[in-house]
This record gives structure tokens, C-alpha cells and sequence, in this order.
């Protein structure tokens, strides 16, 4: 059973790439009642500290203090233009270690999603959002909802199409029952996708059944279509769904065509696998998505 998200942390950078992840951000809160923790972690290097959006000429430059003080001021006004008539708390913290700050205030609060942004305006914006973005993806115990900033956000009815990449595993489908959820609250259509590997190791996997003893594709992908179909009639009663089912010896670059061939405006993917190597293409497969996906990505921790 996955838990609704009444409780958001929505971490901002102050770049206009924030904008989409605080939309969606709304839109878990007020469709479940609950609570925007919008939250700013203030640098401590002093590069950072001079950036416009701490207005550094006025608090005597690098000045920790008073790009706190600019923070909150700034978060306040955002709250205000953004999450009118939405439960709202303001969080500020100083922190050399972005991610940390991050996940620390997520523990805190309890979130029940974190919604963040990935791609900032600029090369630099850009390659810190990245890269905080993908330590808080492998770190947290939460999903993790990414958004690039040129998404156009319905904060009613923002996910009409969920994109559902998965493994044949039937104790590993935290991924699908979250999409189902969103999608019962959204009267959205489920694509259930899975991709049948082309290296013989992977497609030897028990998954396959008899298709696993003689490497054969073909059987392979009966199987795959069979097992999606009984697992949609399981989990998807009632909801809006079909299955997709590809050959393909690049996941990633298969997952983002499927996107744009559905037009997807959500996907919902693991950001781990079984273990060992499974775990290892799972997570790689996941962080390519997102660096170069369109839509935003949801990304669940598998429950053991």
C-alpha cells in the first residue's frame, strides 16, 4: 500500500527552473490535504553566496546571515504567488553540502515526496541541480519527483498519460502501485512497458521461463506481454491501461522514445534492481532517463 503525499518538501534554488517542481508540488497537497514544505539550503562557498539572488551587495557580501534572511524573504514571496490557498511551511538551513541539507529536512519533516528540479537556466545552475538531483534520488527513502524547468504545469490534471517502465518481477511493483494511484486521482491512462534485454544473461533470467533456456527472443517476449497483461489485470482494475512490450539492447534510449511516441507526462520508474548487476543497469537506466527525459520522473525506492 503506498502512502498518499500530504507531506511535500519542495527544495529551491531560486531559478526560474523551480517554477514546475513547485506546480506539482501543489498539486500532491492539495489533492491529498496536505502540506508544501518549500526549502531553500543556503551555500557556504563563497561563489555561491554572491550569486544576484542573495543580493550581496547589500549584506556585505559572502554573508551567510543574510542570505538566510534574503532566503526566506524570497520563499515567503514565492509561497505567496504560488501555493495560494495551499498549506504552506518555509524551511532555510546553511549547508556546504547541498544533498545532505536536503535529505536531512526530508527527514525531519517526514515527507512523503520530495519535488525538485533538475536543470537550472545556466551551466553552472545546471550541473549543481544535476547533481544534487541524483544523490537525493539514490538516498532517499521517499519517491522523488524531478521536473525539468520548460514543463508546462496543470496543477488540476498535470498527469493525463503515466509512462510505467517494469521488471517481470511481481514482488517488485512499488513502482506500478504508485502510478496507479496518481492515475486514479488524475483519471489518467497507465503504459505499461517492458523491455526484454538482448544480452544472454539478462534474458536467462527465470522472468522468461523457457525462453530463458535457449536465449530465445521470441518466447521471451510472449512471456513478457503475458506476464504485463496478467499484472495489469491485478493491479489496474479499473484504471486505464495498456501494455508495451520492446526488444531492445538500450533501455534508456527505448524508454525515452516510448515517451515521446505516448506523449507522456509522467514517468514512474525504481531506482534500484535485484541486486548486483540488475541493480546496477536499474539505476543507470533511471538517471538517464531523467537527465534526459522531457517529462518529469518519478523515482520509487523498491520496497523489500
Amino acid at each position: 500500500m503506498v502512502k498518499p503525499f500530504k507531506k511535500v518538501l519542495a527544495p529551491v534554488y531560486f531559478d526560474e527552473s523551480s517554477h514546475a517542481s513547485i506546480e506539482y508540488a501543489a498539486h500532491f497537497a492539495e489533492r491529498n490535504g496536505g502540506t508544501v514544505y518549500l526549502l531553500h539550503v543556503v551555500p557556504t562557498d563563497e561563489p555561491h553566496l554572491l550569486r544576484d539572488v542573495y543580493r550581496p551587495g547589500e549584506g556585505g557580501g559572502a554573508n551567510t546571515e543574510w542570505a538566510e534572511k534574503v532566503s526566506r524573504e524570497r520563499l515567503e514571496k514565492m509561497a505567496a504567488e504560488n501555493l495560494k490557498g495551499v498549506r504552506c511551511e518555509i524551511l532555510t538551513r546553511v549547508d556546504a553540502d547541498a544533498a545532505k541539507g536536503i535529505l536531512e529536512e526530508r527527514a525531519k519533516v517526514n515527507a512523503d515526496v520530495v519535488s525538485m528540479s533538475t536543470h537550472g537556466r545556466t551551466g553552472l545552475s545546471r550541473l549543481v541541480l544535476r547533481s544534487v538531483a541524483e544523490r537525493v534520488i539514490r538516498e532517499s527513502p521517499c519517491p522523488v519527483l524531478t521536473a525539468q524547468r520548460k514543463v508546462e504545469v496543470s496543477r488540476q490534471r498535470p498527469f493525463q498519460s503515466i509512462l510505467c517502465p517494469l521488471d517481470l518481477d511481481r514482488g517488485r511493483l512499488t513502482s506500478l502501485r504508485y502510478a496507479a494511484a496518481l492515475a486514479k486521482t488524475n483519471e489518467a491512462a497507465i503504459h505499461l512497458l517492458h523491455i526484454v534485454p538482448t544480452e544472454n544473461l539478462l534474458l536467462r533470467r527465470d522472468v522468461y521461463g523457457k525462453a530463458a533456456e535457449g536465449d530465445n527472443l521470441v518466447q521471451a517476449e510472449r512471456v513478457a506481454r503475458q506476464t504485463l497483461l496478467e499484472i495489469a489485470a491485478g493491479e489496474l482494475a479499473g484504471l486505464q491501461h495498456d501494455v508495451h512490450v520492446h526488444v531492445s539492447d538500450d533501455p534508456a534510449r527505448t524508454i525515452l522514445e516510448m515517451e515521446r511516441d505516448l506523449r507522456s507526462d509522467l514517468l514512474v520508474m525504481v531506482t534500484e534492481g535485484i541486486g548486483g548487476l540488475i541493480h546496477l543497469i536499474v539505476g543507470s537506466v533511471t538517471e538517464t532517463v531523467i537527465r534526459e527525459g522531457q517529462c518529469p520522473v518519478l523515482a520509487v525506492r523498491q520496497e523489500m
